[in-house]
């Protein structure tokens, strides 16, 4: 009998540890379940209503929607098709090379732009690019996943795909590393105004002397909402509109900050945890994750799931558990409740252990792939214990 029990809590151990890693190969997974969701929006509309909006002074954004130029479209044989329409690179030129010649230069520039094809002025505007040790332009990924390289190749740059959470309706999660090797706009930002070094370890990137998971539910504290209200401060300038300033006036405007270059208003515009948001905004959000180390990680956090886990997993190996006996005594007469009885009672506990880990760490769970798990295994379990008796 005691050689049993031993056996048993070494099988609940062992299952606790099992459900840690699941728990965040579902967290790299690119989708979630729609209740996974409504849960997700409503603890972070919670946090959201009492966030810390950042100091507007800190950040200069200049927007490109307006300010367009055509160029030919090439067949694959090099022949003119037609015209597409993409940022003016003359425009951008005269800004970055006024605000190249300031004394008082801004802390960072992010250009997320797509610099894939050339036109008549990109030997001034990589000359111009060069100039700053503190600048990154942004590049993609094609649709069979491989590298468009920017025409500026000598230009510091980072991946500014949403590759973890767009594969179906919006951008609900974000990774830092893709393929642990290409770092993502943010990340890159995030070492050069800080000075650390990243580097990924299976799902957990360590950045510094800190953890985080490789992918997150983004915690926003910019919404496409702030930056369309004057009186918030982040209202964004068309590049158009700073070739009427002064070059001075320019440096002034950027002085100091950490200025984003970047469509925010037609043709860069993504669904979200709250509203369509523009992608120089989302980039900018995931910088503000990282500077405020929302989804840093440490041993109370895996000493929380590991304790969880344990519970759960004594759900699984012992027969009878509270919760579901409470399900199927007020639900008994409705069928399908009293059969997945045992499947709503782990999700009830996995959404609130959910809850308990987003307000403390700012991580949520995929709560509904981990109920499935839990709930699956304890079913094997029960199968194999029917078997088993005389």
């Amino acid at each position: 009998m005691k050689k049993n029990r031993i056996f048993l809590w070494l099988g609940i151990v062992v299952n606790a540890l099992a459900m840690i890693l699941l728990t965040f190969y579902f967290m790299s997974l690119p989708w979630l379940a729609g209740d996974e969701k409504l849960l997700i929006w409503s603890t972070s509309a919670i946090k959201f209503a009492n966030r810390e909006i950042p100091n507007s002074e800190e950040f200069a954004l200049i927007n490109t929607s307006y300010d367009l130029q055509l160029i030919d479209r090439l067949d694959d044989f090099g022949f003119p098709v037609g015209q597409r329409v993409i940022t003016d690179r003359e425009k951008l030129t005269i800004v970055l090379d006024a605000i190249a010649k300031a004394e008082n230069p801004p802390k960072y520039i992010i250009c997320d732009i797509h610099f894939l094809d050339s036109t008549a002025y990109d030997v001034g505007l990589d000359t111009t690019l060069q100039k700053f040790d503190n600048l990154i332009i942004s590049y993609h990924l094609n649709d069979f996943g491989e590298i468009e390289t920017p025409i500026f190749r000598e230009v510091n740059r980072g991946l500014s795909d949403y590759v973890i959470g767009s594969v179906f309706d919006g951008v609900y999660k974000y990774q830092l590393l893709h393929h642990d090797s290409l770092k993502l706009t943010p990340l890159k930002v995030f070492e050069g105004l800080s000075g650390v070094q990243s580097q990924s370890f299976g799902p957990f990137v360590q950045i510094g002397d800190r953890w985080t998971p490789n992918n997150f539910i983004m915690n926003y504290r910019l919404l496409q909402k702030d930056i369309e209200n004057i009186e918030a401060g982040f209202n964004p300038v068309n590049m158009g509109e700073l070739l009427y300033l002064a070059e001075q006036d320019i440096q002034n405007f950027v002085a100091g900050k950490i200025v984003v270059i970047g469509d925010f208003f037609e043709n860069d515009m993504h669904e979200t945890l709250f509203e369509i948001t523009a992608g120089p905004l989302i980039l900018l959000n995931a910088i503000l994750n990282i500077q405020s180390g929302d989804t840093y990680v440490n041993s109370w956090f895996f000493l929380l799931l590991f304790l969880s886990y344990c519970y759960f997993s004594y759900m699984v190996f012992v027969e009878g558990d509270y919760m579901e006996s409470r399900i199927t005594k007020y639900f008994g007469a409705v069928k399908l409740a009293n059969y997945l009885a045992g499947f709503m009672s782990y999700l009830i506990l996995l959404t609130i252990l959910s809850c308990i880990t987003f307000f403390i760490f700012n991580i949520h769970l995929n709560v509904f792939f981990l109920a499935i798990t839990f709930y699956l295994m304890d079913k094997l379990v029960g199968f194999t214990y029917a078997k088993m008796k005389p």
